[in-house]
């Protein structure tokens, strides 16, 4: 076996350093989207660790679904149409506001107890409309390096390789997409240790 000269040895050094550079500085925005579901401690941690690793800020998002058509037709056989817009506008909003106040607490519980630093969360979001479009389009208007979701969301227990948010939102981006196995059977197969 012929020994390498030294340069050489330098020269791959040099290589590594910069694709570990480039890989820190690809990844300076991480975005998170929850379902509050039952795997949102495990993936917050997951978030917080790559943050952490590639000195990146998190940006947290959260759809809240419209409401269905039999919910839409209930308030039309039942309410009078001033009262509808007045709970569609005003009672929507602070429902909004409710449902962003709990995230806040809940994160700020996770992070007391799973010991993480808040310090890399620029924002928490609470929007309205499909999550799979609410996704994809924070993840524009937020200019995020990369997507780190749960496999499945509260369709966890339906089986398949992914969920439906997962999937569309994999099929559609235009950033990569991290994709943490929450299903209980890839969850143990895959990782052990999670």
């Amino acid at each position: 076996m012929v020994a390498q000269p030294d340069y050489v040895d330098a020269f791959m050094m040099n290589v590594w350093h910069a694709v570990v550079g480039v890989l820190y500085l690809m990844i300076r925005t991480i975005l998170y989207p929850t379902d509050l579901g039952l795997y949102s401690s495990l993936l917050l941690k997951h978030v917080m660790e790559l943050s952490e690793q590639y000195q990146a800020e998190v940006v947290t998002v959260h759809a809240v679904e419209p409401l269905g058509v039999f919910a839409d037709a209930v308030l039309e056989t039942y309410m009078p149409a001033d009262i509808i817009d007045d709970l569609r506008h005003y009672g929507l909003a602070a429902v909004m506001d409710a449902i962003c106040q709990q995230v806040r607490n809940g994160f700020e519980d996770e992070f007391i107890d799973l010991h993480l630093n808040a310090s890399r969360i620029r924002d928490i979001k609470v929007l309205r409309g499909q999550p799979a479009d609410v996704i994809l389009q924070t993840a524009i208007d937020e200019c995020v390096d990369v997507i780190v979701m749960g496999s499945h969301g509260h369709d966890v227990d339906q089986g398949g390789f992914l969920g439906a948010t997962a999937s569309k939102v994999l099929q559609r981006s235009s950033v990569p997409v991290y994709l943490v196995p929450v299903a209980p059977a890839l969850r143990t197969r895959l990782h052990p240790r999670i």
